[in-house]
């Protein structure tokens, strides 16, 4: 770097800070944003719980006479109310009920032969009414389960008053701080991509169509700096308000998952163990620096295309948004083909994943690092190339 393009970035770098916006949305919004979203996503699920319970829940019954007892069973759960059904119905808006339990006529005698029988329990997931008589049957479910193995075992012979006691039942025993490790692979490479996007977006498009609107981009150009050596200043401006927003977003995570969650005895839940790694930081910022090139050079480019900041922040919100999808891509990428990581941005998020979960792969990151870093070089080129056409940059 030469003299001149550290000139040109400590200006562009000063006229950031300047700017009130891009200093809280680089500084501040992080801090903010994080902490509302766990209020309002705890609040949302208590204010579920409290209306799934309060839902009274009609449940038809088809085959009721051949297990009499499960209408006795459904009427002793809190809310529901059990509704003998001649058939099963072709809606249940029809029938007025939420969820119909189908018995099979003569069921107890097709187990005692050793027949398969089957019980169904319908319901809709698109209904909350619905999907809340699933989830407070489970307990009749099992009763029932319990009640024909016993009738099952008669059937044998079997001396069998009652259901065996025995119990199989799943456990998680993750702690915090292995769950705190799954949720930062899946939540810190979108993140990085979204404040690498968001930081970049506004100092690019400032730092080029805007000196063209305060009719300062002449003076400039008037320097005895290279158009490269203008480009390159601008880049680094614009990279290190991308890095340093994404900087400030993993500090905002941490934050609200580990210290504002914990001050908060609703949201003990809610509270995980963050804790990546020197090392882990360390990578984490080598593979994202291709990305965040790629995505800020682009940013200028596109700005020096501009003719207005309204046109040239448009621009810059389909490339946003566009980084944006692709980080939100890698949350569906369980085992990932190859293929996926030679995908700019994406490929980023990908391997950084992999770093977090220590499972990284060398062809996926030689394959990520270097497309991503060919596309970042490319980028800086068109980006020269722009700024060096005044047919372009002065277009109207």
């Amino acid at each position: 770097m030469t003299a001149k393009t550290w000139a040109v970035f400590r200006k562009e770098l000063l006229d950031t800070l300047r700017d009130g916006r891009s200093v809280f949305a680089i500084f501040v919004f992080p801090f903010l944003l994080y902490p509302a979203m766990l209020f309002f996503m705890s609040w949302m699920q208590t204010k579920n719980d409290e209306d799934a319970r309060a839902l009274q829940i009609r449940v038809g019954v088809v085959g009721q006479q051949a297990i009499p007892s499960v209408m006795e069973d459904l009427a002793k759960v809190q809310g529901v109310i059990p509704v003998t059904l001649a058939e099963t119905p072709k809606n249940f808006e029809d029938a007025a009920v939420d969820a119909v339990l189908v018995i099979p006529n003569g069921i107890l005698e097709s187990i005692a032969r050793g027949d398969s029988v089957r019980v169904e329990l319908l319901y809709k997931e698109s209904e909350n009414a619905s999907e809340a008589a699933a989830e407070r049957l489970d307990p009749v479910l099992d009763d029932l389960r319990q009640a024909l193995l016993v009738a099952w075992a008669r059937g044998l012979g079997a001396n069998a008053e009652g259901p065996p006691a025995f119990v199989v039942e799943a456990k998680d025993v993750s702690s915090k701080n292995e769950m705190g490790r799954y949720i930062a692979a899946l939540l810190i490479p979108y993140l990085l991509i979204f404040m690498v996007a968001a930081g970049a977006m506004q100092t690019a498009v400032d730092a080029t169509t805007g000196e063209k609107e305060r009719s300062t981009l002449e003076t400039i150009l008037a320097t005895s700096a290279t158009r490269a050596e203008l480009v390159l200043g601008k880049c680094l401006a614009v990279l290190t308000a991308a890095l340093t927003g994404a900087f400030t977003g993993i500090i905002g995570l941490w934050f609200t998952f580990t210290v504002v969650a914990a001050a908060f005895p609703a949201m003990e839940s809610s509270t995980l163990q963050l804790s990546i790694g020197p090392d882990k930081l360390v990578w984490l910022f080598l593979t994202l620096l291709p990305a965040a090139i790629f995505l800020s050079a682009t940013l200028v480019a596109i700005g020096c295309f501009a003719r207005s900041m309204r046109e040239g922040q448009t621009y810059a919100t389909y490339v946003y948004m566009a980084a944006v999808f692709l980080g939100l891509s890698s949350f569906a990428q369980a085992t990932p083909p190859l293929s996926r990581y030679f995908i700019p941005i994406l490929n980023t998020a990908l391997l950084q994943r992999e770093i977090l979960t220590e499972s990284v792969q060398a062809l996926h990151a030689v394959a990520a690092i270097g497309v991503t870093s060919l596309a970042a070089a490319f980028m800086l080129i068109v980006a020269v190339r722009l700024f060096s056409n005044e047919s372009v940059l002065f277009r109207t």
